[in-house]
């Protein structure tokens, strides 16, 4: 029987050469997975649930983004624009885009209260970030209401912002700065030609 023991020299990303680390790089992105699909979904689904709309074939990656919605408002409410679309968002939709703002007592996180008066909008639909961007172009609107906006026109709009953050922020994901900080959180080691040592 033969004992044969391999020695590596093992090095950090940002000691290896600009060769090996796209070599690290490339093999990182070949086994590459989004993490966050089924965030982006929940928050879809939260937003289905509450708008009266159902987003029928969508998609996106690090290039685009495609959707197609089906609204299910009447024509008479698909046509909202002005103080009446304002006033109809308010009325239906305040409760659910204003949340009251929670305060806790110091150094006391388990006893808390809720506002009467003051309001919070941050990721109300399901408390992941991309409850803001899909609500964005709404509360823009609650902000500067136009007359050229109807509601079928709002539901557009939001479902644009949510993809467009969605491709993104896939993009942001598959960068060589998120590989550089995805090896620096993980302590990732590589041999010197790039493959990573496991």
């Amino acid at each position: 029987m033969r004992t044969i023991t391999r020695t590596y020299d093992l090095f950090q990303l940002a000691e290896l050469s600009a060769v090996a680390r796209e070599t690290a790089y490339g093999e990182w992105l070949h086994t590459f997975e989004y993490g966050w699909n089924s965030e982006n979904r929940n928050t879809l689904d939260a937003f289905e649930s509450v708008f009266n709309i159902k987003v029928n074939d969508w998609s996106y990656d690090t290039c685009r983004y495609s959707y197609h919605f089906t609204s299910h408002y009447s024509g008479e409410e698909e046509q909202l624009n002005g103080i009446r679309h304002l006033k109809y968002i308010v009325n239906n939709y305040w409760h659910i885009l204003f949340k009251p703002k929670t305060y806790y007592l110091k150094g006391d996180y388990k006893k808390r209260r809720k506002s009467r008066v003051f309001t919070d909008n941050c990721c109300v639909l399901t408390g992941y970030c991309a409850d803001e961007d899909i609500l964005k172009p709404i509360y823009d609107f609650l902000k500067a209401p136009d007359t050229r906006t109807t509601l079928y026109d709002l539901m557009d709009k939001c479902l644009d912002s949510f993809f467009k953050s969605c491709r993104d922020d896939m993009v942001y994901q598959c960068s060589e700065e998120s590989f550089e900080e995805s090896c620096a959180a993980n302590d990732y080691e590589f041999l010197e030609n790039g493959k990573m040592y496991n």
